[in-house]
């Protein structure tokens, strides 16, 4: 299978190769960057959504430490005023009523100078009572607070205070109350230092929980408050109660765990004060963690835009690299076909530049290579053709001679005239001009002067037929091409023929090529005889040598078409370019 696999990627091109390697490469890397990066972002992400939870219940402390502190010099303040040492010393001798109305406005004026108190309730020893409340009266007596299970502890320290949910329950809530942080201190005589009275300010829950929301991020569920006996300071209000029942059971004293519960992460943040306050935090890790889902969401783009990026970049550079490889491999082709063309293409400096210029000058070196071996080889052929040429002359100048001498023997001296006078003409025209090429009209005038004395040999063994159109006559072709053809058709047509042969000769005018015809209607020859003369292997010096004096001329192979069957006839054609003419 991996084989298989190899083998059908090696037969891509290699622009496919290119982008189908970093793609791989790209998915690859991609795909471990992601990994990596999504263990690494959930980690960091966790220890974050701690670190904030953690931050939000510290700084609710410190919010809780500093509003305590506050209502803790304000008490001081209220205690060490002459109105209430007063109150607090002549009350205990019987003159309470006196001072009432004075401890009222005091308080009042202390009251609405610090809005953080809910209420102030001050009792003397001898159980007279001072107070101002913004809520509603509560039933408070110093005999109750005797009996609470903090006054012992409060009496011990002296002076100092103690912090209670609702005076230690001792609030009643059910008469419109609701929940209360109550500040509680034994009041001294400022001259004697003995306990003059007890001290109740009372910090609302409503108040209290406006006061630290400041320290709540957006992202928090709930916050709870407890004190050290359990008692509920501030419950949360937007958490269900399954939940805020099943907090407690998951908290880690003074740190922080992930919890899921009813299918949702919480992130739960416990810290315990010095107050003995528990301080707990309910943070949804989801609603944290979605902060970061803006992170996550443009490092997405920023990837997809460098996937694209990369993409039209590797695209770019594998057509840059192929496509001057291609049009290479395509000229290289035509190699094939014989077709040596050179590459034109754009191309720099580089690797591709450098094939392109190899391969261009190997062209040109061919191409010289092959023009050498051309001339060479038409050389050559033209020196064959020499030789034969030679040897038709003097066959034919026999031939007449031959005849000339058998006229003279049957004192036939006319006709033997006629023949020296025709001869002279058909080596007058053949040897005067020295030119390759002649005009048709000229090559006729040749056929004629040649077939003057073959008539005076032959009689009336046969008869010419021309058919010339005149416009056909002022080209130019190779000289003597249609005299060995008529000899031809002559000796190996007509003369073996019983009776009267009939030679025929046609110049014929087209648009575009001039044909040549020489046909008789002799003896013909076999399709093994036609074979040898159309592959150069006929012993016949004429027709040989003018076949291929015309393909060299011409540099056609079809230029020559011969038709012939046994005692019927040959055809010779000849078909010349009209361009060629000159």
């Amino acid at each position: 299978m991996f084989d298989k696999v190899i083998k059908k990627f090696g037969d891509l091109s290699i622009s496919s190769k290119i982008v189908l390697y970093y793609l791989f490469v790209l998915i690859i890397s991609i795909s471990f960057l992601s990994i990596a990066y999504q263990e690494i972002n959930n980690s960091i992400t966790s220890n974050k959504v701690m670190q904030v939870s953690n931050e939000i219940v510290s700084n609710i402390n410190s919010s809780i430490e500093s509003l305590i502190n506050t209502v803790d010099n304000q008490s001081k303040i209220l205690i060490s005023s002459q109105i209430l040492q007063s109150a607090l010393a002549n009350g205990n001798a019987g003159n309470y009523a006196s001072y009432i109305q004075p401890m009222s406005k005091y308080l009042s004026d202390f009251l609405n100078f610090n809005d953080f108190i809910s209420s102030i309730y001050i009792f003397d020893n001898l159980g007279n009572e001072y107070f101002v409340d913004n809520v509603s009266f509560k039933s408070i007596s110093l005999s109750t607070i005797k009996t609470a299970k903090w006054y012992d502890r409060l009496v011990s320290l002296s002076g100092k205070y103690i912090l209670e949910a609702n005076d230690g329950n001792l609030i009643d809530q059910s008469n419109g109350n609701k929940g209360y942080v109550s500040f509680i201190r034994v009041i001294n005589d400022i001259n004697s230092q003995k306990p003059a009275g007890i001290m109740i300010i009372n910090i609302s829950e409503s108040y209290l929980y406006k006061y630290i929301n400041s320290s709540i991020n957006t992202y928090t569920s709930g916050i709870i408050i407890r004190d050290e006996n359990g008692n509920t300071i501030i419950k949360p209000t937007n958490i269900s109660k399954n939940l805020n029942s099943e907090i407690y059971t998951f908290i880690s004293p003074n740190g922080s765990t992930v919890r899921k519960i009813d299918g949702k992460v919480y992130i739960i943040s416990d810290l315990k004060n010095d107050f003995g306050w528990n301080i707990i935090s309910i943070t949804p890790f989801n609603e944290l963690n979605s902060q970061f889902w803006i992170y996550n969401i443009i490092l997405l783009f920023v990837i997809v835009i460098n996937i694209v990026l990369l993409l039209l970049g590797l695209l770019f550079i594998s057509l840059f690299i192929s496509q001057p490889i291609v049009k290479l491999v395509n000229s290289m082709k035509g190699i094939k076909d014989g077709k040596f063309e050179k590459v034109d293409i754009a191309t720099g400096n580089d690797e591709i530049g450098m094939l392109k210029d190899v391969y261009n000058k190997m062209i040109d070196e061919i191409k010289k290579l092959i023009g050498d071996i051309i001339n060479e080889q038409k050389m050559k052929r033209k020196l064959e053709l020499e030789v034969m040429q030679s040897q038709i002359k003097p066959h034919f100048l026999f031939n007449s001679f031959d005849a000339i001498s058998a006229l003279i023997l049957m004192n036939d001296t006319k006709n033997a005239s006629k023949i020296v006078k025709a001869l002279g003409k058909f080596y007058r025209s053949f040897l005067m001009n020295g030119n390759e090429e002649i005009t048709i009209k000229d090559e006729l005038e040749i056929i004629d002067n040649y077939l003057t004395i073959q008539k005076i040999r032959f009689g009336n063994k046969f008869d010419v037929i021309k058919e010339i159109d005149d416009r056909t006559l002022p080209y130019k072709i190779p000289k003597l091409i249609l005299q060995p053809l008529v000899e031809n058709a002559l000796n190996h047509g007509v003369r073996g023929k019983d009776g009267q042969g009939i030679i025929t000769i046609k110049s014929l005018y087209a648009s575009n090529q001039i044909t040549l015809i020489v046909s008789d209607n002799g003896k013909g020859m076999s399709e093994e005889k036609l074979r040898e003369i159309e592959s150069g292997q006929s012993k016949g010096v004429g027709l040989r040598s003018t076949i291929e004096r015309l393909k060299i001329y011409y540099n056609y192979n079809d230029v020559v078409k011969i038709q012939s069957k046994p005692d019927e006839g040959t055809t010779i054609v000849i078909t010349i370019p009209i361009n060629e003419e000159d």
